[in-house]
């Protein structure tokens, strides 16, 4: 078992290659925050902290005396504790569409996270189906993709760090998008430059594409 994170640091307990804790991960790079990672597996993290998280899964957030475990929150507190750079906007209409995005992509029911768990640890069958929904969901958002430098935005915002620990495990997934996919791909491989993307990275992460 660890010890006890450092109260006076942000800490993070993370899968090494589950696609929300690269989310996270890819976030606090980002953001540049001050941290501790520990890339783990979830018997492995501290008894108190787990105790804390009665969902007992990963990521798992620490910080300032406080635990917190859902994805979207995790995303949001980040955004508000460490406000540079700001990865929502401050229009609260703008703002909401972000939250509803992040919701569709990574909460919903069929959402895009879901199908690619499903295609991970699915029977073959229900792997083959799952991958050709999200190859066919990705290809129909070709517009929206090509549409700005980032998700349907002008900078950078937490839908974009969702959507790039995605498309990085594309290949992972035997996803191949091809021709009429090419935006999506592009726009992967703006936000695959970012140095904050590459130190987001565990090792088996790397090997992924």
């Amino acid at each position: 078992m660890l010890t006890k994170p450092n109260p006076s640091s942000t800490t993070l307990y993370s899968s090494a290659h589950e696609i929300e804790s690269h989310v996270v991960r890819f976030i606090m790079t980002e953001k540049n925050i001050e941290r501790d990672v520990f890339n783990i597996k979830i018997d492995e993290m501290p008894e108190d902290i787990l105790e804390l998280n009665p969902c007992q899964s990963l990521p798992t957030l620490f910080d300032r005396g406080i635990v917190l475990y859902d994805l979207s929150v995790i995303m949001e507190y980040l955004d508000e504790r460490f406000p540079f750079p700001p990865l929502l906007p401050v229009d609260p209409i703008e703002k909401s569409e972000k939250r509803l995005m992040i919701f569709r992509f990574t909460r919903s029911a069929g959402c895009w996270f879901e199908l690619a768990n499903t295609i991970e640890t699915g029977s073959k069958k229900q792997a083959e189906e799952a991958r050709k929904i999200l190859k066919s969901n990705l290809i129909e958002l070709v517009p929206l993709f090509a549409y700005k430098p980032f998700f349907k935005s002008d900078e950078m915002t937490i839908v974009d760090a969702c959507l790039a620990a995605l498309l990085w495990r594309l290949k992972e997934l035997n996803i191949e998008l091809g021709a009429p996919g090419k935006a999506v791909t592009d726009y992967g491989k703006r936000l695959f430059a970012r140095d904050s993307f590459k130190a987001s990275l565990t090792d088996c992460e790397k090997e992924y594409n």
